[in-house]
C-alpha cells in the first residue's frame, strides 16, 4: 500500500486548493490519518474556509474531486473531504 508522508499530502493539497476557484476563501488545510470501523485506513482532509455557509455541492465538487484524483496517485488512502469555518 503506498503512504504519503502527511506534509507531503498537505502541500499537494494546499496547492490544489489555492489554484482552484475557491482558493481565496481557504485559510487552512489540516490533513490526518484515520481507520474506518474496519480498520481500513483513509485520510481526514479539513479545508478552513472562511465561511462555508454559502457553498454548494456544485461549488465545492470540482475542488472535492481534483483532491481525491491526486491523492490516489501517490496514496492509497481515501481522502475524505471536510469544509470547515476558518479557525
Amino acid at each position: 500500500m503506498k503512504q504519503a508522508e502527511i506534509p507531503e499530502l498537505a502541500g499537494l493539497i494546499t496547492g490544489l486548493s489555492k489554484a482552484s476557484s475557491l482558493g481565496r476563501r481557504i485559510r487552512q488545510v489540516e490533513v490526518e490519518p484515520g481507520e474506518f470501523e474496519d480498520g481500513a485506513p483513509y485520510l481526514r482532509v479539513w479545508l478552513h474556509f472562511d465561511r462555508t455557509r454559502d457553498l454548494t455541492w456544485y461549488i465545492v465538487e470540482p475542488l472535492v474531486t481534483s483532491i481525491e484524483d491526486s491523492v490516489e496517485e501517490i496514496d492509497d488512502r481515501y481522502p475524505s473531504v471536510r469544509l470547515a469555518n476558518a479557525k
